[in-house]
């Protein structure tokens, strides 16, 4: 494993402790089905992040990039803590967390 990689990993994970010690955003009210970020502009990248049935969930981002998806189980949700690395893409992406292939239209 690069050094990069093991860094990466290592914040990501001091993310998920953090994020899970103060709070995910969300997360107290969702009772629903599920909950995500939803739409917006991360970075100058168009970006929809589908909601997972289940889960309530947020981007992680280290150094300023977003790195991976940090998902908490609530009702019907099968496991308490997912975490998934999002692939590096600049342009427009429907990212739905999960075994569902994400649709990325990278920019030229």
């Amino acid at each position: 494993m690069q050094a990069t990689q093991f860094v990466r990993r290592g914040l990501v994970a001091f993310a998920a402790v953090a994020t899970l010690t103060f709070g995910l955003s969300g997360a107290a009210s969702a009772q629903g089905p599920g909950s995500s970020p939803g739409a917006g502009v991360d970075n100058g990248d168009a970006i929809v992040y589908v909601p997972v049935p289940g889960y309530a969930y947020d981007i992680v981002h280290t150094n300023g990039e977003r790195t991976a998806i940090l998902a908490v189980g609530i009702t019907g949700g099968l496991n308490p803590v997912v975490v998934e690395f999002l692939p590096d893409f600049t342009g427009a992406a429907i990212i739905t967390p999960g075994p569902t292939a994400d649709m990325i239209a990278q920019r030229p």
